[in-house]
Formats: C-alpha cells, structure tokens, sequence
C-alpha cells in the first residue's frame, strides 16, 4: 500500500486517465497522418486525372471529332494517274478546330469542378469488400489556366503497297486537385484521334512531312 502522500485523489486518477487517452488518440492521429493521407491523395489524384480526361475526350468525340472529314485538314494534288503527288495542310481550319477543342475542353472541365467527387475512405485499405465503405473524402477539381490543344499526326503501314494517315487531337490542361488540407497542380494531357485516310501505292516525301504547326 502507498504512503498516504503517495495516494492520488479522484481527480488527479481522472486527469492522468484522460492525458493518457489524449496522447494516445494525438499520437493516432498522427499515425494516420503520416501513413494514409498519401495513399488517400494517390487515389484521388488517379481519380481526378482519370475524371478530367474522360470529361475531355467525351467533349472532343461528341462535339468537334463528328464535324470533321480529313479532306477538311488536308488538301491533295495528286497526278494524271491519280497518284498523289502532293499534300498541303489547312491551317485556317487546323487553327479553328484548336480553338474551338480548347473551349470544349474548358467548358468540359467546369461543368467537371460542379460535380461532388469523394473517394469511400475504404478504398486506402485496398480491399474488395471495404472499397465502397467508411466516410466519403471530399475530391475538388479546379481548372487552372488555358487550355492548349494542337494536331498531331501519324503514318504507319495499312497493309500491301497502302499508309495509314491517322490525324490526333492533343490537349493540354492544367488543374487543380485538392483534398482536405493538402492540394497541388498537375497537368493532364491526353489524345484523342479524329480522322484517318488510307494512301494508296508509295507516299511522297511532301505528303509524310506535312506540317500542323501552322507557321509558313
């Protein structure tokens, strides 16, 4: 038995009960901290990205790739034998469709930061079963900045004697994702293909250095 001086009254035991629960639940928190919020940011920056690409390709596929034909890029001469012999690139309608690409894609990304986005907190453990359970951590998405888009293209073989002229849509952005206490920027870029032509017999050096950069 302690020595009468030695004996705690009713309320130091409550308070060293409750200090020894605090620090417990301080260092908890702390564990957690340092162990799950980077897995908790990973997964939402996989699902913002994936969101705001998704978002820009529906815009590019449904809104500008349906209105375009190749003949629209790229003007052919071709010979008396009907070979081509020669391709120029439109640039005022390469300039117009990049213009009007990046609004989409701008117009996309907004109506994208409206939305609630969340990931169930089941989803750090990495498990089947608990992915969808546990409180739903807040995901934002803010575009930042403009948009750049430009067209790409790319030759490859089609088969005997035959090229494959396939013509790409690339588009830059810039966002913003965020999660409680912690956010950053990252860029994302994606490539969308819009149209393709097939190039009979052998294509000619004017026709596979065909320039999208618009300069003269």
């Amino acid at each position: 038995m302690l020595p009468q001086r030695f004996k705690l009254s009713r309320q130091a035991k409550s308070f060293l009960v409750l200090s020894v629960f605090i620090f417990i639940f301080l260092r908890s928190l702390l564990f957690l901290e340092q162990n799950i919020r980077p897995t908790v940011w990973a997964l939402a920056k996989v699902k913002a990205e994936a969101l705001a690409i998704q978002a820009i390709n529906t815009a590019v596929l449904e809104k500008v790739a349906q209105q375009i034909n190749y003949q629209d890029l790229i003007q052919l001469t071709k010979d008396k034998e009907g070979r081509i012999v020669f391709a120029q690139v439109n640039n005022i309608k390469v300039n117009s469709i990049c213009a009007e690409t990046a609004l989409e894609a701008q117009a996309a990304l907004n109506q994208l930061e409206k939305e609630k986005l969340a990931i169930p907190l089941g989803q750090i453990f990495d498990s089947y079963i608990f992915a969808h359970a546990g409180p739903k951590i807040p995901v934002r998405l803010t575009p930042v900045g403009y948009i750049n888009t430009e067209i790409i293209d790319q030759f490859e073989d089609a088969g005997i004697n035959q090229v494959r002229h396939k013509i790409y849509l690339q588009v830059q952005a810039v966002v913003r994702i965020g999660i409680p206490l912690l956010s950053d920027v990252t860029e994302i870029v994606t490539t969308v293909p819009i149209v393709d032509a097939i190039y009979p017999g052998k294509v000619p050096d004017t026709v596979i250095n065909l320039d999208f950069s618009g300069k003269t």
